[in-house]
């Protein structure tokens, strides 16, 4: 049976028994899982490494990232990635015409 490691917000750690899902991959911890991390690695997918509350760092609504992909993400947006891709967004035309 699984087991996994929790730490309380007063700085203990309880242990959690049973079958609730994978692990936090994040920095070996073992606590358990709730989210995947949203980071985008081509072809339409995600990394998806499962993440707990402590690892599961919110960039967006609903959107969260590893640590390791927060380094990228963070690296991206301070050096004005996100200004630049964001200058290069072009409007959806949309129809002049309308239906009777």
């Amino acid at each position: 049976m699984p087991c996994y490691i929790e730490h309380t917000k007063d700085g203990d750690t309880m242990f959690l028994c049973g079958d609730l899902g994978p692990h936090c991959a994040a920095d070996k911890c073992a606590a358990v899982s709730g989210w995947l991390c949203d980071y985008p690695v081509g072809d339409g997918k995600t990394c998806d490494l499962p993440l707990c509350g402590s690892h599961a760092y919110e960039v967006a609504p609903n959107i969260h990232y590893c640590p390791g992909h927060l380094t990228l993400w963070s690296a991206f947006r301070d050096s004005g990635g996100v200004k630049r891709e964001l200058e290069n967004v072009v409007p959806f035309p949309h129809s002049t015409t309308s239906k009777s």
